[in-house]
């Protein structure tokens, strides 16, 4: 057996390809126009208020878009949804592209969150380099949907080439479609149009209706080319180049890749979402396309709220146009209450320098299979009571009341919830002469602010009774109390 190796003549094709391919977040605009084309760059700066509405470029000549880049992201994106980016070919009345702003680039729930090579965000600008020919003229704006919040100065640069477009190609679309929650029974549509074209990207927002959980994500894609069944898929993160969602290092946290990638992942806020572009792989319809994707593992039985941005080229414009919701059904939905399972994945931020060991457990209580994390102590610590810290990733700010659900038994201690070594809460006394799951304990309430917050669980000692000084947490749950 001898390696293959490379003709000579296709080195410089495998370099320019490993050179595109490492070029994510960079200006690719090059790669995306016709060789040597000519290209120039406009720019402009514009203020964007509540309410209104700014034309940000108008070409009255045939060409092609190379590059667009938009910013700053984060006042782009948002949870309301409410800044639309709408795009207008060749004096077309509906618009071609009306999404999001937030959400075309690859917002995550309202955060900036993708960079692969086609789409996204890098240093609080967006960009976008699929290419966008046009006839006749092209029209870009922004949308200010809501009346409350500031002005904001919008900075944005237009890469264009005079290359108008090509006899065989088609034009630009992009479509954002939500359903909040999804039908019983019947998957989520990315795409549903007659016409002729292909499907370039799609990228998921998917949450679940209750948080904790993402079972939904084992839901296969399906494809229908003009009204045959041409792919059916095997899950989710497969359709968006991921797998085993859920396990540490795999689909378990934000991770972009020049073609696909996981917007997020957060089983405690019961969201998980993706993204792919296809180029080699488009899907490529004559008649019309179906893209749907289930939402759980059979029957579409498990209930989501599900959005998607897809990207698509339409030799004519679509059939139906695309159309956007009022901004009151865009919003992003952040539950009050969400949990946390440390015996699944949970970061553990530190525990004690010595004489504790740390292990994941499953073990029948009552009856019933129960995962959880278990702490046991050995002696004393050097710096204080033995101790475990996690972080806890908050959607929003708030005031939140802290409840756990946690094993009793004849080795367990007493336990107090800390942070910046103050206590926070009653201490808790984890003793029992039979090993039970408890209901949910008040372990305290304070202010958390959106994003990583850590809190320290102490085991402060142990009932006079107690053979042991056992910490074993089987759920986290945090309930905004505002």
């Amino acid at each position: 057996i001898e390696t293959w190796q490379p003709m000579t003549d296709q080195d410089a094709h495998l370099i320019k390809a490993r050179e595109l391919w490492g070029s994510a977040g960079t200006d690719i605009s090059s790669f995306s126009s016709p060789p040597g084309a000519a290209l120039r760059t406009l720019s402009c700066r514009k203020i964007l208020s509540p309410g209104s509405a700014v034309e940000l470029f108008a070409v009255s000549q045939p060409g092609r878009i190379a590059g667009l880049r938009l910013g700053p992201a984060d006042a782009l994106a948002g949870k309301m949804r409410s800044v639309v980016l709408k795009i207008y070919w060749d004096g077309e009345t509906n618009p071609a592209v009306i999404c999001p702003a937030g959400d075309f680039f690859g917002a995550s729930w309202g955060d900036p969150a993708v960079q692969s090579l086609l789409v996204g965000v890098r240093d609080n600008v967006n960009y976008c380099y699929l290419p966008m020919p046009f006839d006749r003229s092209a029209r870009i704006e922004l949308v200010s949907q809501t009346d409350s919040g500031s002005d904001f100065e919008v900075r944005a640069e237009l890469v264009l080439s005079d290359t108008p477009r090509a006899r065989h190609e088609g034009r630009f679309y992009a479509v954002w479609h939500r359903e909040n929650p999804t039908a019983s029974g019947v998957p989520f549509t990315f795409l549903n149009v007659r016409g002729q074209g292909k499907l370039v990207g799609c990228m998921l927002q998917a949450q679940g209706m209750a948080p904790g959980f993402t079972p939904f994500f084992e839901g296969d894609d399906q494809t229908i080319i003009d009204g045959k069944p041409a792919i059916h898929g095997t899950g989710s993160e497969d359709f968006f180049n991921g797998g085993w969602y859920d396990v540490p290092d795999r689909w378990e946290s934000r991770s972009s890749f020049p073609m696909s990638g996981c917007l997020d992942y957060k089983k405690h806020l019961g969201r998980s979402a993706g993204y792919r572009f296809m180029l080699a792989d488009a899907y490529v319809y004559h008649e019309s396309i179906l893209q749907t994707i289930e939402h759980g593992p059979e029957k579409n039985a498990v209930p989501t709220d599900y959005c998607a941005v897809t990207y698509f080229y339409s030799l004519n414009p679509p059939d139906p146009a695309p159309v956007l919701p009022e901004p009151e059904k865009r919003a992003v939905v952040d539950f009050a209450e969400f949990k946390f399972t440390p015996g699944w994945n949970i970061p553990i931020h530190a525990f004690s320098f010595q004489n504790v060991t740390l292990s994941k457990k499953n073990e029948t209580v009552d009856g019933s299979e129960v995962r959880f994390l278990s702490l046991q102590v050995q002696g004393q610590d050097i710096f204080g009571p033995p101790f475990v810290a996690f972080e806890f990733d908050i959607p929003q700010d708030g005031q939140y009341a802290v409840g756990l659900e946690v094993l009793f038994g004849p080795d367990q201690g007493v336990v107090q919830m800390f942070r910046n070594e103050n206590a926070l809460g009653e201490m808790q006394d984890l003793y029992s002469a039979e090993r039970h799951r408890s209901a949910e304990l008040e372990m305290g309430t304070l202010f958390l602010q959106s994003g990583v917050n850590v809190l320290y669980f102490k085991v402060m000692g142990a009932n006079p009774a107690a053979t042991g000084l056992g910490f074993e947490p089987v759920t986290f749950v945090f309930r905004r109390v505002e």
